[in-house]
């Protein structure tokens, strides 16, 4: 007799279990969740939705914690149990203690139910019973013993945050305690959705009274007029007003503050190194009204049509896209006026919206990362005009992604002046971003 089991917790199995496979490569969870959704369409509501959205982002959010909390209920290393079983164990986990509105017997029961769907031995599913109802026991008790704060800070974030440890020593070399506590308390509340109105398509007033006539709750941000942070949606902001007709771009305020550090202005030569998906190219071509020219850089075929699609969508007339490695792009003619280098990252800023990153920041190896950053630095720099300003930007709060690498290029770079840097930390409305604005000094 086949076990009845409901979706939603099967498709969030089949999602984090991805997390479990991948190995080193960089899975992106919103997209696999969507493409899970996609699948089962027909068979969801949109209740069933959104909680496979919750059980995904939760468990993945919270995972380094609950692996943790593993360890201490069964007494065995996590290499001991299969993957299927970490997984389930999870989601259960997370459901006892992340998500009120589950009962605990539910929580548990469907777990079981899982496990038995997955045709998981019986001793196993016993075992799955046997752990989370002790959870459940050490939950009501008052939970899991936590080290204090002042001994021990990253084994505290590890088990109240679920911050990986070498990646929270690396933070207390750049951050006071009181800022990374900071981070992690607003880093466990949902962040508002915040778009860019396209302003070559409409108004930001304009946009923001759509919005209150479709009874959606939103608010503009008083330092960045196209910037508009949205309350209470649940689904995909395509079913917001205008999507399909380009009226705004999803993006971080964060994000947005970077073009405007550029201040790319009508009529000049930009260049966009590192370009896909588009939201700092479009961004920046708004701010020139489309006058002038932009030159974005992709190397990579599947996401330089992603970014030619967003340029479509939004009606952006002055940029060219091109498929080439932005380490080996030289210009086909003149330099540029201004350059932008939002450079690859480890996005340790942007796990909020991103938990998944939080299994990469694990073994935190920036090296690579490094090594790119740089060079293309230096060849953003190369094709800047003497007199010019680059900004070079990461979606990152590690001192070694950012100042550390600025700092080695304007040491090698006797042209070089920084004119602004800025590191944002994560916060109530926004990611952690980093900045820096460098001119080029005329000879």
């Amino acid at each position: 007799m086949a076990v009845k089991v409901d979706l939603p917790r099967k498709l969030a199995l089949e999602v984090l279990l991805r997390f479990e496979k991948s190995g080193a490569e960089r899975l992106k969870a919103d997209s696999l969740i969507q493409d899970a959704l996609a699948r089962e369409q027909a068979n969801l509501t949109e209740q069933d939705r959104g909680f496979v959205y919750a059980l995904c982002m939760g468990t993945l959010r919270h995972w380094l914690r609950l692996d943790e909390w593993i360890k201490l209920l069964t007494a065995r290393p996590l290499k001991n149990i299969t993957p299927p079983v970490r997984v389930m164990l999870r989601l259960g986990l997370f459901q006892l203690y992340g998500l009120s509105h589950v009962p605990a017997y539910a929580a548990i029961n469907t777990t079981v139910e899982l496990a038995k769907a997955q045709k998981q031995a019986p001793k196993t599913v016993k075992f799955i019973n046997a752990v989370l109802r002790e959870a459940q026991r050490r939950l009501e008790a008052g939970g899991f013993e936590i080290p204090p704060v002042e001994t021990d800070l990253p084994r505290y974030l590890l088990l109240t945050s679920g911050w990986p440890e070498v990646w929270a020593r690396q933070l207390l070399e750049r951050y006071t305690q009181q800022e990374i506590l900071q981070m992690a308390e607003v880093s466990q509340v949902p962040v508002s959705l915040s778009i860019r109105v396209n302003t070559l398509k409409i108004a930001p007033n304009a946009y923001l009274d759509m919005l209150k006539q479709a009874s959606i709750e939103a608010n503009q941000v008083s330092d960045l007029p196209e910037c508009i942070q949205i309350s209470g949606l649940s689904g995909s902001p395509r079913q917001l007003p205008g999507y399909e007709e380009g009226l705004f771009y999803v993006q971080d305020p964060s994000s947005m503050w970077v073009s405007h550090l550029l201040d790319p202005q009508p009529g000049e030569s930009v260049l966009d190194l590192c370009a896909a998906p588009g939201s700092k190219t479009t961004h920046m071509a708004a701010l020139m009204q489309n006058q002038g020219a932009i030159s974005a850089i992709e190397p990579k075929k599947d996401r330089l049509a992603l970014l030619t699609e967003n340029i479509d969508r939004l009606g952006v007339g002055n940029v060219t896209c091109l498929q080439a490695d932005g380490l080996l792009f030289e210009p086909a003619a003149s330099l540029y006026d201004k350059v932008l280098v939002d450079a690859p990252c480890s996005g340790s800023g942007t796990f909020r919206r991103h938990p998944e990153i939080l299994l990469h920041l694990k073994k935190l190896n920036l090296d690579a990362y490094r090594k790119q950053q740089l060079s293309l630095l230096q060849k953003g720099f190369a094709c800047l005009k003497p007199g010019g300003a680059m900004v070079y930007s990461t979606c990152s709060i590690l001192k070694a992604e950012n100042h550390d690498v600025v700092a080695q290029v304007l040491a090698t770079c006797p042209d070089a002046a920084l004119e602004k840097e800025e590191q944002r930390l994560i916060n109530e409305n926004a990611d952690g971003f980093y900045a820096a604005r460098i001119l080029k000094m005329p000879v």
